[in-house]
């Protein structure tokens, strides 16, 4: 990029020296800038870690199954746990209704 074309805005007025870059002064595209444009896009996506994000979606899709196995054995253990408890409270319940009727008898 050519110092002339830094401090040019596009001709909105919007400050986007970006788009007018790529719009000489006839208001044409011109072919080497969107060549060059499309260049350094290019660049940029080569330079991105996208094997490093892929490895940290592998890496949080695994956490995310951890997370998945822990919660199912919570929710696994809490309904044994209830279960358990119903069984108390109907055991609790047949020898309380027992004795209140060896209390009625014995009366």
């Amino acid at each position: 990029m050519s110092p002339s074309q830094l401090g040019r805005t596009d001709p909105l007025g919007n400050g986007d020296a970006s788009i007018s870059r790529l719009q000489p002064e006839n208001g044409f595209v011109d072919s080497l800038s969107l060549f060059h444009s499309e260049k350094a896009v290019q660049e940029i996506l080569q330079q991105t870690p996208v094997h490093r994000t892929d490895d940290h979606l592998i890496e949080f899709s695994e956490a995310l199954r951890t997370v998945a196995k822990a919660l199912r054995r919570s929710a696994e253990a809490k309904a044994s746990a209830q279960a358990e408890a119903a069984e108390w409270k109907r055991r609790y319940e047949l020898e309380r209704e027992r004795n209140l009727q060896l209390k009625n008898k014995g009366f």
